[in-house]
């Protein structure tokens, strides 16, 4: 499967990678697995980075993106807390994270789209140190 997601600093972060081409099915059911997981291992996530830049194809639809941002909406209940930056430099995968930023927004994570990682990186960096004085967090 081209996502990978893992565990960052002893679980307090986590990053989500994809690349290659992704199906809705494959963003689906690693999304779907991750956001509802261990409750007790959720409630310790602080940050998340999603990566999509290697991501060179993408086929979801709007229906999909909607039942990403309900698994948001119930993951928050069990951890309303976490920052989030998403990267994607490529016009498709930015809208789509758009798009799930919007709805995210319900949520109440603090959430972020960018182009490059650099500028997700370095925000959020400077947010996980303002919010939870974690230094020099791990990004996979």
């Amino acid at each position: 499967m081209p996502i990978l997601i893992r565990d960052l600093n002893g679980g307090v972060g986590v990053s989500v990678t994809g690349w290659g081409i992704i199906t809705e099915k494959e963003y689906v059911d690693a999304l779907r697995k991750h956001l509802t997981q261990d409750n007790h291992k959720f409630k310790k996530y602080r940050y998340c980075l999603s990566d999509w830049t290697a991501v060179s194809k993408v086929t979801i639809s709007t229906k999909a993106i909607e039942l990403i941002a309900w698994l948001s909406k119930s993951a928050a209940l069990v951890n309303p807390d976490v920052v989030i930056a998403t990267v994607a430099d490529q016009d498709i995968m930015y809208g789509l994270s758009r798009m799930a930023q919007t709805l995210r927004d319900e949520a109440d994570w603090e959430n972020e789209v960018f182009r490059n990682r650099q500028d997700a990186e370095a925000w959020i960096k400077k947010r996980v140190k303002e919010k939870y004085g974690i230094d020099d967090p791990t990004l996979g």
